[in-house]
């Protein structure tokens, strides 16, 4: 290097470069040296110009994005998503009717508001069958597509398993690495909520989450209306449930008969 530099000098070529400005790079923020020098080759040979000094973070960024990639697998993976609901998504839900199709326009507007990092909340409530687990799962999937943000999806009937699998031996997974996951998840998705067989240890375990999701993104579905919600939980969990709601974000599914019922109507009807 140094003959090359020797070399160079010889040739009355100056090598010495003075730093005129500090940059950022685009990627991480990195603060990087700009540089005024000579050039040494080409046809402006000998001309001034600036150089920015190059930022090593090209592969500090691929790591990071495939660490963020295990981590929103990670939380798939930790997911109560039943077989039916595997192919779920927006796109194909078959909205039947006005509140049905305001249901899935109030998703958008959730997926839209958490993809700009605020904190959302709704709940999908009505009669069963009528999409709003589907819907949920279409959420948590435009939110790992389109965002890359982490969706944990609880079926809350078999929450007492999940919770009680963590106690033995064999489990990687402890309670308390349950709760974190639980309270980091960019979105938390409580199905079918009051379907559970409501216990005193039940609710303290409920009332725990919803404190551990305090300001933070909730989607809860249920089949039970806020009043008996309210008459199971009590008001100490319904003030948790519904912390930074409106009533525009209380969206009630109707219709006549589930999609599954529907089905069999509809082939007795012909």
């Amino acid at each position: 290097m140094r003959r090359l530099a020797n070399f160079l000098n010889a040739d009355g070529i100056n090598l010495k470069r003075t730093l005129v400005n500090v940059s950022h790079c685009r990627n991480c923020g990195r603060a990087l040296n700009v540089y005024k020098m000579r050039m040494i080759g080409g046809p402006r040979k000998g001309s001034w110009t600036t150089i920015t000094e190059p930022c090593d973070c090209s592969f500090s960024q691929q790591a990071l994005q495939e660490a963020d990639r295990i981590k929103r697998e990670r939380f798939y993976e930790l997911s109560t998503i039943n077989d039916a609901l595997k192919q779920a998504t927006l796109k194909n839900f078959s909205a039947q009717n006005a509140s049905q199709i305001h249901a899935v326009e109030h998703a958008v507007e959730f997926v839209e508001k958490i993809g700009e990092n605020k904190p959302a909340r709704m709940f999908y409530y009505g009669k069963p069958g009528l999409g709003k687990s589907h819907l949920a799962v279409g959420i948590s999937k435009l939110l790992d597509q389109k965002y890359h943000k982490t969706c944990l999806f609880i079926d809350v009937p078999a929450l007492k398993l999940i919770f009680k699998s963590t106690w033995t031996k064999e489990s990687t997974l402890t309670e308390r690495d349950l709760m974190t996951f639980i309270a980091d998840a960019d979105l938390l998705i409580l199905d079918d909520v009051g379907a559970e067989g409501i216990t005193p240890w039940s609710k303290e375990l409920m009332f725990a989450i919803l404190n551990a999701r305090l300001s933070k993104s909730l989607l809860v579905t249920t089949n039970r209306s806020i009043s008996e919600l309210d008459l199971d939980y009590g008001p100490k969990i319904i003030d948790r449930f519904l912390e930074n709601m409106s009533k525009a974000d209380l969206v009630h599914l109707d219709g006549d008969y589930s999609h599954r019922l529907a089905r069999f109507i509809e082939d007795d009807e012909q």
